[in-house]
């Protein structure tokens, strides 16, 4: 079943739980939002927590959530559920939302919850969150549409990002001066990296460092629109690049090429992943490849669900229309240091589709630029 709702994708957990012979869920909710991190709050209400929330489903269908009294009113209300209880102190709150104890309770998203109230709910359950979020790896019709409009907002933040930078600036003011902008866009969140240097092992959150002619600008731009992220990993030259950085780049961009043509439905993530490895391994970067060099080639993109998880051989997670992840093929070279490309793609039913407009390229920013 396509999940074209979260309706939709709440009938799906339902069937997981029936074959699973559970009668009653228990979703637990951190708080947290992050682009690589589940939320099973978000992703089975659509609803962003301020703090710890805790929903429970039933086999009959029926729903009901707990959140904090701090939480927003309108988006309570639009979560899609049979009762919201928001309350002052969850701890106090939970004995009584639970209720009788039932045999056939499983949990989602436990591990993720303060112990106390972790405690409260019972560690011994057993967990569905493998099942669930395996049954339900597809974004809905509302998420693609977010992920399309975050991604638009990523690419004019980027570009925003060019006409600003300039040799002088600040780290940190230039992060901060993006980050304002793409909200001013409708980015609801965001997480960016970005750090200069003119050789880096790695990309770094922005410092008070001032950006210098002769740095390579590494950046990580993810709005989210809806709670749903987007990412683009982009490279700037200040000032005119040494001769050896223009053609690692471009072999990192054919890399990440060679691996998003694996995109299709019925290949693996770990294709993707082998592509990459191969393309760069066979033009000698082999031994780079591999950690401590390199840990993913991508990920999945929350923050409700992060399927179909992290780009690497060892994922051998089918890839099915409508699924949506990163690939970026960071990379660490000898003789350029670290670099950054990367774009967000969706599984079609033919093949793959590349949501930014414009894909990767090196760019320079002149050295006299003030």
């Amino acid at each position: 079943m396509t999940p074209h709702s979260i309706a939709d994708r709440r009938m799906i957990v339902l069937d997981v739980m029936a074959k699973a012979g559970v009668e009653r869920l228990i979703c637990c909710g951190n708080g947290h939002h992050m682009i690589d991190l589940a939320n099973p709050i978000a992703h089975l209400t659509g609803y962003r927590s301020l703090g710890p929330a805790v929903l429970a489903l039933q086999a009959s269908g029926s729903a009901r959530l707990l959140t904090s009294s701090v939480d927003d009113a309108d988006a309570m209300a639009a979560a899609g559920v049979d009762d919201c209880r928001a309350v002052d102190d969850i701890g106090a709150a939970l004995p009584d939302f639970i209720g009788p104890s039932i045999t056939a309770t499983a949990t989602m998203g436990l591990r993720a919850m303060p112990r106390r109230l972790g405690e409260i709910i019972g560690t011994a359950r057993s967990a569905l969150d493998v099942a669930i979020y395996a049954a339900t790896a597809r974004k809905t019709d509302d998420e693609i549409a977010a992920v399309r409009r975050a991604t638009e907002i990523a690419e004019a933040g980027y570009e925003y990002l060019l006409r600003t930078v300039r040799p002088g600036i600040v780290e940190c003011d230039l992060a901060i001066d993006v980050n304002f902008f793409m909200r001013g866009l409708g980015a609801n969140d965001s997480f960016l990296m970005l750090n200069c240097g003119p050789r880096a092992d790695a990309v770094m959150p922005s410092s008070e460092r001032v950006i210098e002619v002769g740095d390579l600008l590494l950046c990580e731009l993810s709005p989210s629109v809806a709670g749903q992220f987007t990412q683009v990993c982009r490279t700037v030259s200040i000032g005119a690049p040494s001769p050896t950085k223009p053609g690692g780049y471009a072999l990192l961009v054919e890399a990440m090429r060679e691996g998003i043509a694996r995109v299709r439905p019925g290949g693996t993530v770990g294709d993707v992943c082998l592509a990459i490895d191969d393309h760069l391994s066979a033009a000698g970067f082999a031994q780079y490849s591999r950690p401590p060099f390199i840990r993913r080639r991508g990920h999945g993109l929350g923050c409700g669900s992060v399927a179909p998880g992290d780009v690497a051989v060892d994922n051998s997670t089918v890839l099915e229309p409508g699924m949506l992840f990163m690939v970026h093929p960071n990379q660490f070279l000898p003789d350029t240091g670290y670099m950054m490309c990367g774009e967000p793609v969706l599984v079609t039913e033919t093949g793959n589709e590349i949501l930014t407009r414009r894909q990767s390229a090196l760019a320079v920013i002149e050295a006299s630029a003030s």
